[in-house]
């Protein structure tokens, strides 16, 4: 598993593109438990959270407004923390790794403080988004399945 690379973006890229089919319009899922640890990343608590880009912050931000709560059988396909996601993107490339709430980047883990992160978090199985690359080109994201991780 490797993970992608993720790039400081001007904070003029606009994060209003929306899928345009979602479940009784919503776009992202949260569950009460996540949004309590991404106001905490937020907060800049965490001292490495200081170096967080304003653009990742930004979505972060949106989907909090803008999540719905998630609960019940549906769970299992949404990308939260703690699942394994495998995704692609427009130009092939597929990779998988385990959403974490962080904002630093380890072997096999995806943080909520990276943009390819915060894109990930909340969306559902076959979800489409978009990702605004290192070289300043924009990718779509497909979320391709979603594991529960076991924990150790």
């Amino acid at each position: 598993m490797t993970n992608a690379q993720h790039a400081r973006v001007p904070s003029s890229f606009a994060y209003d593109t929306a899928p345009e089919h979602h479940l009784n319009d919503v776009e992202f899922y949260l569950r009460p438990s996540d949004r309590a640890d991404i106001e905490w990343l937020l907060s800049r608590d965490d001292p490495a959270a200081q170096n967080m880009p304003r653009l990742v912050e930004g979505i972060l931000r949106y989907k909090m407004r803008k999540a719905g709560k998630a609960v019940g059988k549906g769970i299992d396909q949404i990308a939260l923390p703690m699942k394994c996601i495998t995704y692609a993107e427009s130009t092939g490339s597929v990779r998988k790794g385990i959403l974490t709430v962080s904002i630093i980047e380890r072997p096999g883990h995806i943080p909520v403080g990276s943009l390819l992160g915060a894109t990930l978090l909340g969306m559902s199985r076959h979800q489409e988004e978009p990702l605004k690359k290192e070289d300043g080109s924009t990718v779509i994201l497909r979320v391709m399945k979603i594991e529960t991780v076991e924990p150790v």
